[in-house]
């Protein structure tokens, strides 16, 4: 496909007007592919904010951004309006550290946090697993310093921290960012959720809830 100068013009704005852009299908709050969700749960790791533009509410960007870069899928990141890839790109660049240098970010060290859960979050914690037990327990932590905790695959290069027989799998920011924090059960309008106190982040500082992995 050709791309003519009115769609070239428009994504070259959109590229100038910030530092990281990803095209992607639906929005980081609600992805529309599977491939877009993985990349923004990782730029969520790593940056507060990023620009996103969603392809399918626009034909011809979702068409044009394919030639511009010369590029056929989707989700695309730039970076100072250079194309870096797609998905598996972003994903090995996170795991191999090279998405952190490319950002202007520090790479954490893989050290193990201090975490405290107390006995009625390990006790629904410990149902969760037994419910699923081919998965893993994740803990994250994101630039924002939203916790989550989900169940999901095992990974052999994963942090590990185990309490009280429950095991919680953290990659190296989400675990830098967990130090010190506190896993604890309250009651929600759903039922149980969980309440996280963390110390590290930033002020003002308020108690985030979950409900119980599913």
């Amino acid at each position: 496909m050709e791309l003519d100068a009115a769609t070239r013009s428009r994504i070259e704005a959109v590229l100038q007007g910030d530092h990281v852009v990803l095209f992607m299908k639906g929005t980081p709050a609600q992805p529309q592919c599977g491939f877009s969700a993985k990349t923004t749960q990782i730029l969520n790791m790593l940056l507060p904010e990023y620009a996103t533009v969603d392809i399918l509410a626009d034909a011809d960007i979702r068409a044009g951004i394919k030639a511009y870069g010369d590029w056929p899928t989707i989700p695309q990141l730039y970076v100072d309006a250079e194309l870096v890839g797609g998905c598996d790109i972003v994903s090995d660049m996170y795991q191999q550290g090279a998405l952190h240098e490319l950002l202007g970010l520090e790479l954490p060290p893989k050290t193990a946090p201090r975490i405290d859960i107390t006995e009625p979050a390990i006790a629904i914690l410990r149902e969760a697993l037994a419910a699923q037990t081919e998965k893993s327990l994740w803990l994250s932590v994101d630039a924002r310093w939203t916790p989550a905790l989900a169940l999901g695959p095992d990974d052999d290069g994963a942090i590990k921290i185990e309490s009280d027989g429950v095991v919680l799998l953290m990659d190296p920011m989400s675990a830098q960012r967990a130090d010190g924090l506190k896993i604890d059960v309250e009651e929600t309008l759903h039922g149980h959720g969980f309440r996280f106190e963390n110390p590290n982040a930033p002020p003002p500082s308020e108690a985030n809830h979950r409900e119980p992995p599913e």
